[in-house]
Formats: structure tokens, C-alpha cells, sequence
């Protein structure tokens, strides 16, 4: 197993800190800058991080084996809507394990291909808005410079008529 990086650690402990201030650590977060740095260079956030991962992890884990056994249990319809919710939000390669499993309904697939096309749709509206505000700041940018070559022109046009 590779060494634990610490700062990570940190950096993780304080992200979920401040993400969920329902739980506060023990004293490892505190107002006083001063402290906080006690804190860190005490080692009470490194603890702190490891025991809330360690926590995170042991619940996942909790999950994940108990999850197979209910899943039979559960009625089609949440079957249906539970499996496209932990697939739509999968990677490709654990979408692919979810949706071969046997107890996977088949109604699964067409969810999560309804959720692709949206999101494709999504990614494509928003390619679509950037590269119309990109074409309005290029043709602003030519309006400048054309504005500014007609000034220029209309001045020598007018020195030239003034001699």
C-alpha cells in the first residue's frame, strides 16, 4: 500500500468540513487561525481526516455488501428507478458491470441512454452558447478595428483635402 499524503488528507478534511458543518470535528477546525494551525501541525486533522475516511469508506463498503441482498427484495419500479440512478451516475466501465448483472431490469438501459442524450444535449447547448459568444466578441473586435481604420481614413481623407 503507498504512503498516506497527508496534505491530501488535509486538504480532504477541511473540503468536507466545510461542505457539512452539521458534524464538527474535534476541535481540529477552529476560527482562530492560530489554532488551526496547532491543529494541523499537532496532527489532530490528520487523525481527524483519517478517521472521517476510514468512516466513509466503512459505510460504502456497509453498502455495497448489503445492497445485493435487498435489492431482490425492493418492488420493480424502485429496482428500476434505484439501478438507473447508481448507473446514470456510474463510470462507463461500472455502468457496463451494473447493466450486465442479472437482477439489472432490462427497462434499466433505456434510462440511462434517455440520461446520455440529455446530458449530450446539455454539452451541446453549451458548446453552441460559447462558440456564439465567442463569434460576438470577434465581431465586435472587427466593428473596433473597422471603426478605427474609417476614423483613420476620414483623417488623411481630410488632411489630403485640406492641402
Amino acid at each position: 500500500m503507498s504512503k498516506i499524503n497527508h496534505s491530501d488528507l488535509h486538504r480532504q478534511f477541511l473540503a468536507a468540513m466545510a461542505s457539512n458543518s452539521t458534524q464538527p470535528a474535534a476541535g481540529a477546525v477552529s476560527t482562530d487561525p492560530r489554532r488551526t494551525i496547532q491543529a494541523i501541525q499537532s496532527g489532530v486533522v490528520a487523525k481527524a481526516a483519517v478517521n472521517e475516511l476510514n468512516r466513509a469508506l466503512s459505510f460504502a463498503n456497509a453498502i455495497g455488501q448489503n445492497f445485493a441482498a435487498v435489492l431482490p427484495s425492493l418492488n420493480e419500479q424502485t429496482r428500476i428507478e434505484v439501478i438507473s440512478a447508481l448507473a446514470c451516475a456510474a463510470s462507463a466501465k461500472d455502468r457496463r458491470t451494473i447493466m450486465e448483472h442479472p437482477l439489472c431490469p432490462p427497462e434499466v438501459e433505456a434510462i440511462v441512454e434517455a440520461y446520455d442524450a440529455a446530458k449530450a444535449e446539455e454539452a451541446e447547448a453549451r458548446k453552441a452558447d460559447r462558440a456564439a459568444e465567442r463569434e460576438e466578441k470577434e465581431r465586435a473586435k472587427f466593428e473596433e478595428l473597422r471603426r478605427k481604420f474609417e476614423d483613420g481614413n476620414a483623417n488623411v481623407d481630410d488632411a489630403v483635402a485640406a492641402e
